[in-house]
């Protein structure tokens, strides 16, 4: 009798993440802890694959991602901008020291940073110096400036004042924004979620051998079993994205007060949170729109799905974006989708029939498409619908994951 030999176990394959996000309490789950989140549900089905999470708390992730998850706390309770920016600092360094603990036990390959704001991309910076461990960075959107070369005001600074960002919040963001690179720098691995986010990092002399083209998706599934929130359209227009002015929130109360003038019973729905949400309570108050623009804090998937698909068209005047998450969901309900012709947006849903972009900041443009579309009958709504939902199908989390995995498996090998 010929006795088999047991099978070699495959070694496992041990992935740090750091995971700095917002509080739900300042804004709603963005387009970054969505991707990780969704990659992670995948990631978590391979069997050699040891993941790894150090998150800040509360947690975003929900129980099917079944990883080891570690959790650091910060409770400043200061308020504004100011107060996100001292919560950042007191993270890093709570981080930093549960961070050495966890990598002299856990021993990973890789650690993996899921967007490139300042806090991620320190503590992930820190900790691969001191182990010389791998490092790999998601990199969603990089803000750039939206004026046009030949203005006299062409650059970051000036175009965060040209949306009234105080003096000190605009150098601010603009200095974070540029201590980024050489973070950037130094990681040996990148996944971009667009072409024009890995163009950016080139244009600031980030290798592109370390680059790769990862985009991001949406749950066509579970978007398609969710029922509307009404058989009618309850909604003219809906906007969804964080309550700021990067997003174009300002605008769009411009947009709509010229919109009611032409359609008096049309209606505007805000999804989404922010540290800028009195301001637009007020701004609403102040145009007179309290009847006309409604505000739906934070909700879930469902829920957020639910009044898209209750709505008549998709308005996002968003000055910044690497991607655009919320247009990809917004098509997947089947609205069509008016936005700026900002360079991502023009990548990646230029080409869809039901998208219409319109020149950056150009509020009167804007406004004449948005009543377009709105005074088109029912069977020419249907058909950009069905050019929405047609597209949107492309984008899944599947091929997403799975070029995300090529890349960190890299160093597996190479260690």
């Amino acid at each position: 009798m010929i006795l088999k030999q047991p099978q070699k176990m495959k070694a496992p394959f041990k992935v740090f993440i750091t995971f700095s996000h917002p509080k739900t309490s300042v804004t709603a789950m963005g387009g970054a802890e969505k991707r990780l989140v969704e990659t992670l549900k995948i990631f978590c089905r391979e069997h050699d694959l040891q993941i790894t999470i150090l998150e800040a708390a509360p947690s975003l992730l929900n129980p099917e991602i079944t990883c080891r998850k570690e959790f650091v706390t910060v409770n400043l309770h200061a308020k504004g901008l100011l107060g996100v920016y001292l919560e950042w600092i007191v993270w890093i360094w709570k981080a930093f020291f549960r961070s050495l603990f966890l990598f002299c036990r856990v021993k990973p390959h890789v650690v993996l940073i899921p967007n490139n704001t300042l806090p991620n991309l320190f503590l992930g910076y820190l900790i691969t110096r001191i182990f010389k461990t791998p490092l790999c960075i998601v990199v969603h959107h990089i803000d750039t400036p939206f004026l046009k070369h030949d203005s006299k005001n062409y650059s970051l600074y000036n175009c965060y004042r040209s949306i009234h960002y105080g003096r000190f919040v605009s150098l601010f963001k603009t200095v974070a924004t540029y201590m980024s690179f050489p973070l950037l720098k130094r990681a040996q691995g990148i996944m971009a979620v667009s072409n024009f986010t890995a163009k950016t990092l080139k244009n600031y002399r980030v290798s592109k051998a370390k680059i790769v083209i990862s985009g991001n998706a949406l749950d066509s599934d579970f978007i398609d079993a969710v029922d509307p929130y009404s058989t009618e359209k309850v909604f003219d227009g809906i906007f969804v994205g964080r309550i700021a002015k990067e997003k174009g929130v300002f605008d769009l109360l411009k947009i709509w007060k010229d919109v009611v003038k032409v359609r008096k019973e049309a209606k505007l729905l805000l999804v989404g949170s922010g540290l800028e949400l009195s301001l637009i309570r007020d701004r609403i108050s102040a145009l007179g729109l309290e009847n006309r623009v409604y505000l739906r804090g934070r909700c879930s998937d469902k829920e957020l799905y639910s009044l898209l698909k209750s709505s008549r068209i998709f308005i996002f005047p968003s000055l910044f974006e690497g991607w655009g998450i919320a247009v990809a969901e917004a098509l997947a309900c089947g609205l069509p989708v008016v936005a700026y012709d900002i360079p991502a947006l023009r990548e990646v849903f230029g080409k869809c029939k039901s998208v219409f972009l319109v020149p950056v900041k150009n509020v009167d443009n804007m406004t004449a498409m948005v009543l377009d579309i709105l005074n088109i009958n029912e069977k020419e709504w249907l058909k950009l619908s069905l050019f929405s939902k047609s597209y949107s199908r492309q984008f899944c989390w599947e091929k997403v994951a799975k070029e995300d995995l090529k890349l960190l498996r890299i160093f597996k090998r190479e260690a």
